[in-house]
């Protein structure tokens, strides 16, 4: 596919630039409503900006942890500590990227004083517009790429980065990238109404929970971690499921949930 896009002479991966429209894209849309809860386009861009480290740093260390099996197995066909920190930070997971989102904006709730619930109930909706971005840059690229399949569905890389070449492959990247734009149309009509982060918080992870789940059964890279024939993903997609179903059950009966 296309692992590189050519700007004033450099190349560049696609996923990193992808990611970073997926970033302005998603204050752009979430800046609509920033004057109905009292906020600037200038105040989104910092909770973006707070957000997208705590994504970064969030992401790579989940990887981590997903690699430390495989490192200590390996632990001595390693030649030097550079590649050490490659195999085992070399790498992004989702769910990592989400919590340290979170954590950023709570960070610059924190600082700037804007209340955590405000700084949430604008991003929430967003996160899987962004996501879903992201997602087509994973796919050209290569990584997290699908199972092999034949064509019509399969389709074969040339030139990927993080995939087999030459080899039908399910694009499950781009099923993802469909799925999460849904969310986010369905997360962005449930918000316009008057709605607490937490709903509009369990609502997402519900969904995007289940969705991951089963998408995960179509993956075919093998550097997620596995264990007892389930993947990293899948474990936590099945704690955030049950974690959201029970605060979704909470707030219908009208019990008590924080918001801050």
């Amino acid at each position: 596919m296309f692992p590189f896009i050519n700007l004033f002479g450099q190349e560049y991966p696609t996923l990193s630039i992808l990611g970073l429209v997926g970033f302005f894209v998603a204050v752009i849309v979430a800046g609509f409503r920033s004057k109905r809860f009292g906020l600037t386009r200038s105040d989104l861009v910092y909770i973006g900006v707070f957000a997208g480290l705590g994504l970064l740093v969030g992401s790579v260390l989940f990887f981590g942890l997903t690699r430390i099996s495989f490192v200590w197995e390996n632990r001595d066909y390693f030649p030097n500590f550079t590649t050490l920190l490659f195999v085992l930070f070399g790498g992004m997971v989702f769910y990592g990227g989400l919590f340290g989102a979170i954590a950023g904006i709570f960070l610059y709730s924190r600082v700037m004083k804007v209340p955590f619930s405000t700084a949430m109930i604008l991003t929430i909706p967003v996160f899987p517009l962004a996501h879903s971005i992201m997602r087509i840059g994973c796919f050209a690229g290569g990584c997290c790429h699908g199972i092999p399949f034949p064509p019509p569905l399969g389709i074969a890389f040339t030139n990927a980065v993080g995939a087999p070449n030459n080899i039908p492959l399910l694009p499950v990247q781009l099923y993802e990238a469909a799925a999460n734009l849904l969310i986010f149309g369905i997360i962005w009509c449930y918000t316009k109404r008057d709605r607490s982060w937490v709903a509009a918080a369990c609502l997402y992870g519900l969904i995007y929970s289940f969705v991951r789940f089963w998408l995960e059964f179509l993956r075919g890279d093998a550097i997620r971690g596995f264990v007892i024939g389930l993947s990293t993903s899948q474990f936590i997609s099945i704690a955030v499921f049950i974690v959201c179903a029970i605060g979704l059950s909470a707030l219908s009966h009208n019990k008590p949930v924080a918001s801050e």
